[in-house]
């Protein structure tokens, strides 16, 4: 299943091919947030760049553009995936009492049932995908990773034993979606909120953007992402790896740990070492220049994508999808607080679980 979506969502081949999709939908934020501009009207960026985000993740994924279907309302999409993932991190009691007590506090306290509710949501907007990718008459943006598994299915595929069934087809949708979708969003929302506290670090950026890539540029590509070297310094990257669970007995630094156990690395805590950085909860891009140190996976310090053989298959889009956003709307606006609101008032409160976003909603004023 991995080697799947390997090769029909993130190899190389794929990246450059999908450049078209990303570069659209960018240019489609970019519109929409001119009519505010034009106005002088308040923005929530979280749902500028969540929708940016989905309709990336869906038209790379699922073949579909969300701006022409009927079923989709973006609102309901962000209200699912927060939902979902809220449920998915959450306390568990069956992951910290035997089964049989986990199971019936679960129960009890109605998680059992919320997490049942989120999922059957999620399942169902899944299938009205599916159902779209099965009209004959369906146009879909290129061949992609539900019509090879629906391909899969019908001719009813094994692999040894292994037969795909539109279970798997659903697992890999709810993976590719739920961690595409919402970590990008909120990654641009926190380099957007560290930016407007740090000014200096703001007219920096934007002044290397625009000098490198000029006044008059009527679209971004993906070409620019390599000229400009400051914006890849002020992005930060510090998302929660998906939990572990040990594969047999093990003793790490004289704690004994039980086969089966779930393990949580606590990246964000790894990523803020004094030991390892100077001044590590404080915002300094600089810090990266001339530093052999990245978020690739080899180096220990900094592992928002995990390493070794379950590192994040998707970080390269993940990264092109991010940059390629705040290049956007770094480019062609600058970004002022409220009337009457300062520096000091933006709130850095966290919410969520399973990703960790800005619980107040960073709203600015787009000036063009």
């Amino acid at each position: 299943m991995r080697k799947l979506a390997m090769l029909e969502l993130f190899s190389s081949k794929k990246l450059k091919a999908f450049r078209y999709i990303r570069e659209e939908e960018s240019e489609l934020l970019v519109k929409k947030l001119s009519k505010s501009a034009e106005t002088q009207t308040l923005v929530d960026l979280r749902k500028a760049l969540f929708s940016l985000t989905a309709s990336i993740i869906c038209r790379l994924a699922f073949g579909q553009n969300f701006h022409e279907c009927d079923f989709v309302d973006m609102d309901k999409v962000e209200e699912l995936v927060l939902e979902s993932e809220t449920n998915l991190g959450s306390f568990a009691f069956t992951d910290f009492f035997p089964a049989g007590l986990g199971w019936v506090i679960d129960r009890i306290s109605g998680q059992h049932s919320e997490l049942h509710k989120a999922f059957a949501r999620l399942s169902n907007f899944f299938q009205h995908v599916i159902d779209d990718h099965l009209k004959p008459e369906q146009p879909q943006d290129h061949s992609d990773i539900i019509g090879v598994m629906l391909d899969m299915i019908n001719k009813e595929s094994r692999v040894g034993t292994f037969k795909v069934t539109y279970d798997h087809l659903k697992g890999v949708m709810s993976d590719v979606f739920l961690a595409g979708v919402n970590a990008g969003a909120i990654t641009m929302i926190w380099a957007m909120t560290e930016l407007t506290r740090h000014p200096r670090v703001m007219k920096k950026l934007q002044q290397e953007i625009r000098a490198t890539l000029g006044d008059n540029k009527e679209k971004i590509t993906e070409q620019d992402l390599e000229k400009v070297h400051y914006l890849k310094l002020t992005t930060p990257t510090s998302s929660p790896l998906a939990p572990r669970e040990t594969m047999s007995d093990i003793k790490i630094q004289g704690y004994n740990i039980p086969k089966n156990t779930m393990i949580e690395i606590n990246t964000y805590a790894i990523g803020r070492d004094p030991n390892c950085w100077t001044n590590p909860n404080e915002f300094i891009p600089e810090r990266f220049i001339d530093n052999p140190i990245d978020y690739k996976g080899q180096h220990f310090e900094l592992l928002p994508f995990g390493g070794g053989r379950r590192i994040c298959p998707g970080m390269a889009t993940g990264m092109t999808i991010v940059e390629l956003g705040l290049l956007n709307v770094l480019y062609f606006f600058d970004w002022s607080l409220p009337d009457g609101m300062t520096i000091e008032d933006i709130n850095m409160e966290e919410a969520g679980a399973f990703v960790i976003a800005k619980k107040v909603p960073l709203e600015l004023v787009p000036v063009p």
